[in-house]
């Protein structure tokens, strides 16, 4: 784990991160402080049928969770602190997926995702959950309501998701119904971590990246989405500080010397050894991620060919 000594006066000063956000690949080691097993009984499939049989927009927009009685309420609360006040990322270990259709396997991961925020659209069409397959898919829309079928890239530098989006989401959560044959490791890196490795390249730096930049919308997965011209890469809020970066999605050639000498060297960290942690996460794993906290990406991967099966994981919005 870093050092919260380590942590550079002005960063301190600037920015505003829980105890626990301050970390590096070494916290891959240390799955105590963010893996945690599902309670058996909450994945019994008994109470699920009743839900499983209903029609899917009853289920998205209603206040159905899992276990609405609270009988593992201590279960969920280790989780949220996790997310809340410690590393910002917490892996749920695991849903039976291999007993599971796709559509039992969605629903389930929507009522257990509820416990930890609210479902919101991911695109302009309404779409809450979106299957992210792997680049040789079309984008297309799923035969059930409100599922996107999107193209993605196989080697995804980490980011936040809707960085330049006018409201992102507050949280990620991501189901791996199947992994990849080889590789496809999630990459996640500590937004804290981040920024106080920036300023000790120079004080300045941190402030230049809470100047707006500006986008480019055509560099956008569906280009018809609502997204601001500008914004800042180091915001705040209530929760404190939170990062907003897609490097892609830049529009570089706009950028004046102080901010492209700013980004530099956000990506120049990004790159520094021992900044990222990997983990490969296994059919049935849930991944949650504060979305401003821990930048996320992911490893390159080779798909199974003969069956083509290809890596498939699920992701919801959770404002």
């Amino acid at each position: 784990m870093t050092s919260e000594r380590a942590t550079p006066a002005c960063v301190k000063q600037t920015c505003n991160f829980s105890e626990g956000a301050l970390w590096d690949a070494l916290i891959g080691a240390r799955p105590e402080v963010w893996r945690f097993e599902i309670p058996l009984p909450l994945l019994d499939p008994a109470p699920l049928a009743e839900v499983f049989a209903s029609d899917w927009p009853a289920i998205v927009r209603s206040d159905i969770v899992l276990d609405a009685e609270d009988a593992h309420a201590a279960f969920f609360a280790r989780v949220e602190q996790a997310l809340a006040q410690g590393p910002g990322f917490a892996l749920l270990s695991r849903i039976p997926v291999e007993a599971l259709s796709l559509r039992e396997a969605r629903l389930l991961h929507i009522i257990l995702s509820k416990r930890f925020g609210r479902l919101r659209p991911q695109d302009v069409s309404g779409s809450f959950l979106c299957d992210v397959v792997d680049s040789d898919m079309s984008g297309r829309m799923h035969s059930d309501d409100q599922i996107a079928l999107g193209r993605r890239w196989n080697n995804l530098p980490c980011h936040t998701d809707h960085a330049f989006g006018r409201d992102p989401p507050r949280r990620l959560a991501f189901l791996c119904f199947r992994a990849a044959e080889v590789g496809g490791a999630v990459r996640l890196a500590s937004a804290a971590t981040l920024l106080a490795r920036v300023a000790k390249m120079g004080p300045h730096l941190v402030e230049d990246l809470r100047r707006p930049v500006p986008f480019d919308a055509t560099r956008q997965i569906d280009v018809s989405d609502d997204a601001v011209d500008a914004v800042a890469i180091v915001g705040s809020d209530t929760g404190g500080t939170r990062l907003r970066y897609l490097n892609h999605q830049i529009a570089h050639a706009r950028l004046d010397p102080r901010q492209r000498e700013a980004v530099g060297a956000l990506e120049m960290a990004l790159a520094e050894p021992g900044l990222v942690a990997e983990l490969m996460l296994s059919p049935g794993d849930v991944l949650f991620i504060d979305n401003g906290v821990v930048l996320h990406g992911r490893g390159a991967y080779r798909n199974r060919q003969v069956p083509h099966t290809p890596r498939h994981h699920l992701r919801l919005w959770l404002s």
